[in-house]
């Protein structure tokens, strides 16, 4: 292991020397997701856990983000996938080591060091949670020590090696429920519904890119909410299966996720409303909510063709679908910028242009934490069908964010009456009935 030793640097008066491993890490990151050789080498994984007590204080957050940093930035110069994987590994030794809390605040600190890196700190969240190592007793409490920043990227994580680790064994009912079962009864929804998108992805981990598999596991959950949730995850792990084998993008980019067998068809060129043409309707919403994901590359990032596309996903519900998930990347190709997300969702058909920008503020108001920068998008939205969407969009978030009716209506407020309106119908407000979530993902 090559390690460079920083010298000792004084945290409220407190002196410590930090040593940061640089070639190979106690946990390496660098092997997650290659082909599961880290998996083989360790088949009762299931069976261990990572340390429960933290061994480092939240506060070291700025002295770690500072020596990766050091570390790290040399890597720039050959890509961004490298300088990325870098600081992947460096926050995942923390987390593997019990000090969950601390890498997230040390990639708090890293990313508003180096703004580079916002588009990836899903990924790099990602890389942190997977170092966690859970069993179905410890899981839930791990998931909880996780939060909602970077598109919720840690409880991804600790889910896909929770079923990684499963590989080559059966998954009994109650290892399937273990994870998210205990987030019920609270008032987190929004990290239950986090929990069970992170099983979709876990599952197709451990089925090895099977959409077909996957979704029949999806199917074992307890209720018709559960179950969506989880497909949004296959679909999102779906696609990016598919590009990283096709389009070639970075390990490190697409989460470091397992490269799928060349044997394993995830995309057709010739269709490119491929799986979700070829999958049983009930799934087919959620497959086209994330379908942009593979439109988009294939199209050279042409909205306007992209658009073109989504128009010939069939039934009404589904050309919608589609089109909220080209907001969806349109929000994360503009880095959440306002005036770039509507360039590009100005770009398709008429009809589509509301729904698009539905996707996007569902994906700029993607946690509770990030609601007023989406109700800030859609006040910055001239009266009309475009904006109404933008609040019903706001609904949808909220009633996954808040399972109490009081709650959806203090979230939904606002000064036009319009504005209000819209969103309370997203929201469920109305029927007392209706809680929606569905997956607009990271970018």
């Amino acid at each position: 292991m090559t390690q460079l030793t920083v010298p000792r640097r004084c945290v409220q008066g407190t002196c410590i020397t930090l040593i940061v491993a640089c070639a190979a890490l106690a946990q390496p990151a660098s092997a997650q997701h290659q082909g599961h050789e880290s998996m083989s080498s360790m088949p009762m994984d299931t069976l261990a856990t990572a340390p429960v007590s933290p061994s480092r204080a939240v506060t070291d957050s700025a002295v770690v983000a500072d020596s990766l940093l050091q570390i790290c930035r040399p890597h720039v110069a050959h890509s961004i996938d490298a300088y990325s994987t870098c600081i992947g590994d460096g926050i995942a030794s923390l987390s593997s080591a019990g000090n969950i809390a601390l890498a997230m605040g040390t990639l708090d600190r890293i990313v508003h060091s180096d703004p580079s890196l916002i588009l990836l700190g899903h990924p790099l969240a990602h890389a942190l949670g997977y170092a966690v190592r859970s069993t179905p007793s410890t899981a839930t409490r791990f998931l909880s020590e996780c939060d909602d920043r970077y598109q919720s990227g840690c409880y991804h994580g600790i889910l896909q090696r929770y079923f990684d680790a499963r590989l080559g064994m059966p998954i009994a009912q109650s290892f399937l429920l273990a994870p998210c079962d205990g987030l019920r009864g609270t008032k987190e929804q929004f990290r239950l519904f986090d929990c069970l998108h992170g099983t979709g992805h876990g599952l197709m981990m451990y089925h090895r890119y099977d959409v077909n598999a996957s979704l029949r596991d999806c199917d074992r959950l307890t209720s018709d909410w559960d179950q969506r949730s989880c497909y949004s995850g296959v679909f999102m792990e779906h696609n990016m299966g598919a590009r990283m084998q096709v389009f070639g993008d970075g390990t490190f980019g697409m989460h470091r996720h397992s490269m799928p067998a060349p044997n394993v068809v995830l995309f057709k060129p010739s269709d490119l409303q491929y799986p979700c043409d070829a999958t049983p309707a009930r799934y087919r919403r959620e497959c086209f909510e994330l379908q942009a994901d593979l439109i988009l590359p294939a199209v050279q990032q042409d909205y306007r063709k992209a658009s073109a596309v989504c128009d010939g996903a069939g039934e009404a519900d589904l050309v919608s679908a589609c089109y909220v998930g080209l907001g969806r990347n349109a929000s994360g190709a503009a880095a959440f910028q306002f005036a770039g997300i509507r360039k590009r969702c100005d770009l398709a058909s008429p009809a589509g242009v509301p729904y698009c920008y539905e996707g996007a503020v569902r994906h700029l108001a993607y946690a509770p934490s990030e609601l007023p920068r989406g109700v800030a998008f859609c006040k910055s939205l001239p009266a009309g069908d475009a904006r109404a969407r933008c609040w019903d969009g706001i609904g949808l978030q909220v009633g996954g964010f808040f399972s109490d009716l009081p709650s959806r209506r203090r979230a939904c407020e606002s000064d036009d009456a319009s504005d209000v309106a819209a969103c309370v119908e997203g929201a469920g407000v109305g029927s007392g009935a209706r809680v929606e979530v569905r997956d607009l993902p990271h970018q």
